[in-house]
């Protein structure tokens, strides 16, 4: 034996950057073997063997399972491994599609954060913004579990490449407000970051919107709404007959429901 281009298995191990235990793994399954095993039980790999070691240690990275890494060694030819190269490549841009999205989503919750933990109230003027839209008209807990789910799911049909690219919201009518009725939620809406094409959305219209931050429980949330309709009237300001409530901090960001924010927003009009 030439140990000059022999390496024990610690050293082959060492030189991969990879464990003893995988290389045990590999030679136990087939799918890459000692060049050399002496009498003793004792493996050794040959410097040529790298190699081939980074094509596995390459395609396994790519997410390729090991039984098909297997087979591709058992039977090289160029034309299948570009055809798996363009597989693994479809795969990494898609996930990269979707990191970008998750990247955006996250940037945009930071926003509105920072945003609501510093503004109590204020005029602004809003882009279009689409969303999904069901009514819930037994307004019990359970039926508006159900119609949030039958939103998702029929959101995730046409391919979103992130499930929470949406925020959900509750439109609130005035006729409810103005009786002091702060817990009718007889219907559900999901604002969508990006109009899906094929879906019966609606669209919240450019203008001028005021927009109040309730600190808290949503149980407290008519504090926010009386403090609203006082600015209101204050001002002279004339809005529509809907108000869209929806979370900027909930269970999902603060432990604590004193640390609640929702954002309740009307349209004003002229």
């Amino acid at each position: 034996m030439n140990k000059k281009i022999y390496m024990t298995t610690g050293e082959f191990a060492r030189i991969m950057r990879i464990t003893k235990e995988t290389l045990f793994h590999y030679d136990e399954i087939g799918l890459f073997q000692p060049e050399l095993t002496q009498p003793n039980g004792y493996r050794y790999y040959s410097i040529y063997q790298t190699e081939i070691l980074d094509t596995i240690l390459l395609l396994k990275d790519l997410g390729m399972p090991l039984k098909e890494i297997k087979q591709q060694l058992a039977n090289r030819d160029p034309a299948k491994m570009l055809h798996i190269l363009e597989e693994r490549e479809h795969q990494i841009n898609t996930e990269i599609a979707k990191l970008r999205s998750m990247e955006k989503w996250i940037s945009q919750q930071k926003s509105k954060i920072h945003f609501a933990m510093q503004i109590l109230s204020l005029i602004h003027i809003s882009e279009p913004r689409d969303y999904l839209y069901a009514e819930a008209p037994t307004a019990t807990d359970a039926e508006l579990y159900r119609k949030t789910d039958d939103l998702i799911n029929l959101l995730l049909t046409v391919g979103s490449t992130f499930k929470n690219d949406y925020d959900m919201a509750y439109f609130q009518h005035a006729s409810h407000i103005e009786s002091d009725k702060y817990a009718v939620y007889d219907n559900v809406a999901l604002l969508l970051d990006n109009k899906p094409y094929g879906l019966p959305v609606h669209t919240l219209p450019a203008g001028k919107y005021l927009t109040a931050y309730h600190t808290g429980h949503w149980d407290t949330i008519g504090d926010t709404y009386d403090r609203l309709m006082t600015f209101k009237h204050e001002h002279n300001i004339h809005t529509s007959s809907e108000y869209l409530e929806h979370n900027v901090i909930d269970s999902f960001t603060a432990e604590d429901p004193q640390d609640y924010i929702t954002e309740i927003t009307v349209a004003i009009e002229a």
